[in-house]
Parts: C-alpha cells; structure tokens; sequence
C-alpha cells in the first residue's frame, strides 16, 4: 500500500490558519423566505450544525406588503395579522422538521427589511456562520432591486455560505 496523504487533515490544518473562517463555529443562522429553494440552504444549515455541535437559527424576516401600507380600515389590519400568522405557523413548521433531527435549533421571526435585519440579528447574537439561499432572478429584477446575498455579504460581521438555487443536492450530503 502506498502511503497517500490525508486530504481532510490537510483541508483542516489549512482552514485552522487563515484568519477570515471560523474552525470553531457555535452559532449558525439561516434566514428563510419559507419558499422551497430556501429548504436547501437549511438542510445545509442543518448538516453543518451538526458537524459542529452549533446552535442553528432560522430566520424570517416578514416585510408588510407595499400594497397595504397606508391603508387603515380592520380588514386591512385583519388580514395582515393573518398573514404574519402564516408565516409564524410556517417558520414553525420548518423548525419542527429540524428539530425532529437535531434538537438545538431555534427560529426568530423578525419585521423589517431583510438584509438589515439578517445582519442586525448576526450581530446581536454573535452568529459565526450565515448560509443563504439565492434566487433565480433575470437580469432586470437583479438590476432593479438588487441581491439580497450581495447585500449582507456587504455587512455580515462573520462569514458567508451563499448556496445557489440551482443546486438539486445539499453539498456534502451525499
């Protein structure tokens, strides 16, 4: 037999010394728009957490419709509280199916802008790893609104793990 070097010890020595990646990583978050493409970045989100024995967040950032904003009648009011009910029901639901698998996971449901809150929540909580999702957008809409990927990659205070939409496995899960 020959004796060949082992690649994971090398990839971990190698990771150990660049400053920028965390070896040691405690909490992970995982902002989710509850669509499936964002089921990926958290079976990810959970595999890592695993690995690593962290603390694994999943985020909702819920953001009142441009629509409704300056209406004030109970319907209006009615109807977005069963909105919010969708989606706390929802992040729930995913949490559940987490939790089924690796107990230490928590969710935080949050009113805002996304990106802003992604990174405020980063910050408050001392996250050490975020993994969002992207989205299949066409030029125009990237043009027009920007990339929320782009955005907290900008202001995370940790590192980033960006999965693309088009993936059909959860990397390293095979």
């Amino acid at each position: 037999m020959t004796n060949k070097p082992d690649i994971k010890a090398s990839v971990d020595v190698e990771l150990r010394r660049r400053a920028p990646f965390p070896t040691s990583i405690k909490r992970i978050l995982v902002p989710t728009d509850l669509t499936n493409e964002s089921q990926r970045a958290i079976e990810f989100g959970l595999l890592l957490a695993q690995r690593f024995g962290a603390r694994l967040t999943l985020l909702h950032v819920y953001q009142r419709p441009y629509s409704v904003e300056n209406l004030r009648c109970s319907d209006t009011s009615d109807e977005l509280w069963k909105q919010r009910m969708y989606f706390v029901n929802t992040l729930q639901f995913f949490a559940n199916n987490v939790k089924e698998r690796y107990p230490d996971c928590d969710t935080e449901l949050r009113e805002g802008e996304p990106c802003e809150e992604i990174v405020n929540l980063a910050k408050e909580e001392d996250v050490d790893l975020i993994i969002v999702s992207t989205h299949h957008y066409n030029w125009l809409t990237r043009l027009a609104y920007g990339c929320d990927a782009e955005k907290i990659l900008r202001h995370a205070p940790c590192s980033i793990v960006v999965l693309q939409a088009n993936g059909d496995e959860v990397p390293g899960s095979a």
